[in-house]
């Protein structure tokens, strides 16, 4: 508008100008007058071209400062929250009422979400992991009452960007990382396992293997170019397609505090192995695109996972084809280094209607796991055993996993529906990994490996979940949501005898010994439902519980076999 007035008004005072020296020459005695005035006219409009020149120029630049700013990307959202969702689609520069903090393209994010819990079975928070004593673990022993970080949102700071490099291409970077807010750490789920190597299972803090791992970027970092027409192309370290699954069509949207496939990471995100949920050395494409007319969004994903770290080495002869690298103590050989993987995803949306499906397989993928206590470990070719109590590195089981996945969701009026079902199948690893292998989350090594635990039988980890959403007004939402988690029988002969034995504590505080074996068959029902209240479009509070118990083989070396837990907190988001 000032633009506008200023060119306005000089036209004026051309207009002027001419007047005046048409009057000037009419009444000009002479000649030099009147060559006078032609001079002074010549000037003022040479002038006047000038400033329409810069004016042009300053219009020109202000088109595209705006065409920029309406590209740039909406401020992340902290979870999947139908109300705290629908903020990332908001765009503004920077400090403009309730915009994200952009700047020249470059957008600052983040999440800080904390809360207090009451576990009727827990254990005490540790730095490094994440998240509360929500879902029961083994180790959860007497009733708890302690903070609960990030219940409905992992407590996050990040940084984006977008540029345009050509009409129609820009070039786009992500980093964020997960924070735990009760420590002030980076989020890391196998450092919180360290820290507990070797204690007595009733004397452990939590700690539970987690794709974060203490890295500087713990979430997700990479770069690359998008397009509206051709997709978005990407590489670095990503969520799984299956995690992404999550955001959109659990209940909970993948809150701790209320979704055990949200709070694990295994079943669902990581394919039954928590690791694969966030991947380095990733190469993602995902593309949106309209089929036969344009009430029809259809979207293809694919990810592949380039081979890292290292398998370590082969310290044991081979007693069955896959069980070892081979070799011995005194003479180790080199394992096969092979982790890679893909993930293919497919789904749309149409009147109210959202479907996904996601394929996998990956090989050599590995879990952490901590050990026991009295427990010990050999070194290669010197021999020396070594007690684990305080060892810096972990236990760990490789597998080779195929997985599908399918999930639903339904909007009606203020109701949204859920679905999902997974299906996960472990296999020992056609290359398997030995002492030292460093191809889990934050390059922790392993010192005992497992490349035989599916010797008997793959296991087939199975996961169903069912919710709704109801939106009560504007600012304030009601979640219900029910979970089931189980897996087949695996054993060998000897281990199916303990599979109608009882559940026993007499031993599991300590050792976590137990009568039946952990390869049984097994089940996990999960209820949950909980309140969010927003305050305001950045603050939120909410309260509601989670109730989880275990049965069968999936129960096997834990003290107990449920847990309820009511949680409150409160979030911000900016």
């Amino acid at each position: 508008m000032m633009e506008k007035n200023m060119k306005t008004n000089l036209m004026a005072a051309v207009a002027l100008v001419a007047l005046v020296s048409a009057a000037g020459v009419a009444k000009a005695d002479s000649a030099d007058e009147l060559q006078a005035l032609k001079a002074q006219s010549a000037a003022l409009k040479k002038q006047n071209a000038e400033l329409e020149k810069r004016l042009a120029k300053i219009e020109k630049q202000q088109a595209k400062e705006q065409a920029r700013f309406a590209s740039l990307p909406a401020a992340a959202p902290a979870s999947a929250n139908s109300y705290m969702a629908d903020l990332s689609s908001i765009k503004s520069t920077l400090l403009e009422g309730d915009g994200p903090l952009t700047w020249h393209g470059i957008t600052v994010f983040g999440t800080f979400d904390t809360g207090i819990s009451y576990a009727t079975h827990g254990a005490p928070n540790s730095g490094g992991f994440y998240a509360g004593d929500i879902l029961l673990q083994k180790f959860y022993n007497g009733a708890q009452w302690s903070m609960a970080p990030s219940g409905l949102s992992q407590t996050t700071l990040g940084v984006k960007g977008e540029e345009e490099l050509m009409p129609g291409l820009a070039g786009v970077f992500y980093a964020s990382t997960g924070i735990n807010p009760q420590s002030g750490q980076l989020a890391n789920a196998p450092g919180s396992q360290i820290a507990n190597n070797g204690l007595p299972l009733g004397s452990q803090s939590m700690n539970i293997d987690g794709t974060r791992g203490g890295q500087a970027f713990n979430d997700q970092l990479y770069v690359g170019v998008s397009s509206k027409t051709f997709g978005e192309l990407t590489f670095g370290r990503h969520k799984s397609f299956s995690n992404d699954l999550l955001a959109i069509y659990d209940p909970a949207g993948g809150a701790y505090d209320y979704s055990p496939i949200g709070y694990s990471g295994t079943p669902v995100a990581g394919l039954g192995e928590t690791d694969l949920g966030r991947q380095d050395e990733t190469l993602k494409y995902l593309v949106h695109f309209p089929i036969f007319y344009s009430g029809l969004d259809t979207h293809f994903g694919a990810m592949y996972k380039f081979a890292n770290g290292n398998a370590g080495v082969g310290t044991a002869p081979t007693t069955f084809a896959n069980n070892s690298c081979g070799g011995t103590i005194a003479a180790p050989l080199p394992c096969n280094l092979n982790n890679s993987g893909y993930q293919f995803d497919l789904g749309g949306k149409f009147a109210g209607f959202e479907l996904d499906g996601v394929i996998s397989h990956y090989n050599q993928a590995l879990t952490y796991g901590t050990f026991g206590y009295g427990s010990t470990y050999t070194v290669p070719v010197s021999g020396v055993v070594l007690p684990t109590l305080g060892a810096q590195g972990l236990a760990g089981t490789v597998a080779d996993i195929t997985s599908f996945m399918i999930a639903g969701k339904y909007t009606w009026n203020q109701f949204k529906f859920y679905a999902g079902y997974a299906n996960d199948r472990y296999s020992d690893p056609k290359d398997p990994q030995g002492f030292g292998a460093n191809t889990g989350q934050g390059d922790y090594p392993v010192y005992a490996v497992n490349n035989a635990a599916f010797l008997y039988g793959n296991k087939i980890y199975q996961t169903e979940w069912i919710g709704v959403k109801y939106a009560f007004n504007s600012q304030t939402d009601f979640t219900v949501a029910y979970y089931h988690e189980s897996q087949n029988n695996f054993t060998s002969p000897a281990q199916n005898l303990t599979c109608s034995l009882p559940h026993s504590t007499a031993l599991t505080p300590i050792t976590g010994a137990s009568p039946r074996s952990g390869n049984c068959a097994g089940d996990e029902n999960i209820v949950s439902a909980y309140v969010d209240y927003h305050f305001t479009k950045r603050f939120d509070a909410y309260g509601g519980f989670m109730y989880s118990a275990y049965n069968g083989g999936l129960a096997a070396g834990s003290i107990y076999t449920n847990n309820f837990a009511p949680t409150a907190g409160v979030r911000y988001t900016f």
